[in-house]
């Protein structure tokens, strides 16, 4: 992947957007998730994504901000990635809504209904986990393993590939050959498109099986 040295984004440019965000009131808004939910996206952005960092920085002998600039122009690594989201959850979409998975759909919904997640719970761990995840996934272990097993290392770990369960399987199956397409996604495009991707595909699925509206009524473009 090309790093393109007019599109390099600092870790300065980064703590003055997280410090602009904090300063309007960001930590407000997270103290009003849920805490578990709170809990579990801070411990996937920061357990994955720091031993993702280190995994970078330490077996691959390259600057994670190397990596993390790599590829495309960012603003058109998150257009293709967002595209790649969508088209992605649509078909993950058409799995779990076919008669066949009525029973499993049942369970994954009442779990996270359980959950109790918010609008903003929803935003916070789906970035969590794109972010998080795919840096360690991705952009640490894909080099060592590469794509194909990786994918499948990721969906097993997650619990969609089980011999107890077809019809379960079936869908990690589908979500392998997703992951896969998320692999090259970050091989092809960069590090950021593959987070773009992954953010995306967990923000559609979670409005959707929550019943959540991504935009709360009253609020017009």
């Amino acid at each position: 992947m090309a790093i393109h040295g007019r599109d390099l984004i600092s870790y300065g440019d980064i703590k003055s957007l997280f410090l602009s965000y904090i300063e309007e009131g960001a930590v407000k808004r997270i103290a009003s998730m849920n805490k578990y939910v709170l809990t579990l996206g801070l411990i996937t952005l920061i357990g994955f994504g720091l031993g993702g960092i280190l995994i970078i920085e330490y077996l691959q002998d390259l600057r994670f901000v190397e990596v993390w600039n790599s590829g495309d122009r960012p603003i058109r690594q998150v257009g293709v990635g967002s595209v790649a989201g969508l088209l992605a959850s649509g078909l993950a979409l058409f799995i779990i809504t076919r008669k066949f998975f009525d029973k499993e759909k049942a369970f994954y919904y009442g779990l996270i209904d359980r959950l109790g997640i918010n609008r903003r719970g929803i935003i916070f761990i789906s970035l969590c986990a794109g972010i998080g995840e795919e840096i360690f996934f991705r952009a640490a272990i894909q080099p060592f393993l590469g794509i194909g097993l990786t994918s499948f290392l990721f969906v097993l770990l997650h619990g969609y590939l089980t011999p107890k369960n077809l019809r379960l399987s079936i869908y990690g199956l589908a979500l392998t050959g997703i992951i896969i397409g998320f692999g090259y996604l970050f091989e092809q495009v960069g590090l950021v498109a593959a987070i773009a991707a992954h953010t995306v595909f967990d923000l559609v699925l979670l409005f959707k099986m929550t019943g959540i509206r991504p935009i709360p009524y009253g609020i017009r473009g």
